[in-house]
């Protein structure tokens, strides 16, 4: 029997069929193979890509939620407001001096995830870099949009719960067609979805630009929207 690739539903139907052949058949036996990846493939091989993309969006959330309550809480936002400077631009500037620092620790965490903990990717690492970098920058507006509607870091803590634990769940460590009531579909409403995806399809797949363009598509829509939505949330603390 092949399969497309190792998942807990595919073993589970294919021991049901194992056991309905052993009672025809004692000395019946499956032979499993794979298109991708082997049976016994470590965890860590088999959902790396999952990791890497929470890793990456959770800590680059936490950071630049976190260093922007702080900035309105000490009054820097305030004074930077009273300038003729723009909303927009001032969300542009944050978006892109914590993204420089969010995209070197995707680098770095992809680099040290492949090259030093030896995770296995058959594609070009150069696209798994490009998805991460997305991402990351992502996940600076993301942040920053929470922190807008937060008054202190700790209710930016709070917030995870509601904001980041359920990204999890469609990341890729839960097969979407697993969870019940169709609810896999709100994949498509959840950033990290984008960036996982479009990493699984490089680094299991082997898949390139043609194949991911449309996740990395989505990843910078949702960087767009998430930039107008901060700069009209931005109206709470000035109107021009």
């Amino acid at each position: 029997m092949t399969m497309y690739e190792p998942n807990s539903k595919g073993t589970k139907a294919a021991s049901e069929i194992q056991k309905a052949l052993v009672s025809l058949n004692p000395s019946a036996k499956i032979n499993m193979s794979y298109v991708y990846g082997t049976q016994d493939q470590s965890s860590f091989d088999s959902l790396g890509y999952v990791f890497l993309a929470l890793f990456s969006f959770f800590l680059v959330f936490i950071i630049s939620g976190m260093a922007l309550v702080r900035e309105r809480s000490g009054g820097t936002l305030e004074r930077l407001l009273m300038t003729p400077i723009k909303r927009g631009e001032v969300i542009l500037g944050y978006t892109v001096g914590y993204g420089v620092f969010a995209v070197i620790q995707a680098v770095l965490i992809v680099l040290y995830s492949i090259y030093v903990l030896r995770l296995s990717s058959v594609g070009n690492i150069g696209w798994v870099l490009l998805a991460m970098v997305l991402l990351a920058v992502t996940a600076v507006s993301f942040g920053a949009m929470i922190s807008i509607f937060a008054s202190s870091e700790l209710q930016v803590v709070q917030m995870i719960p509601f904001t980041i634990i359920p990204q999890v769940f469609f990341s890729g460590l839960i097969p979407l067609d697993l969870i019940p009531y169709h609810l896999g579909n709100l994949s498509y409403i959840m950033p990290i979805y984008y960036g996982a995806a479009a990493i699984k399809s490089v680094m299991v797949y082997g898949d390139g630009f043609l194949e991911i363009w449309g996740y990395l598509l989505g990843l910078i829509v949702y960087a767009v929207l998430l930039y107008l939505l901060n700069t009209q949330a931005l109206k709470k603390f000035r109107k021009l």
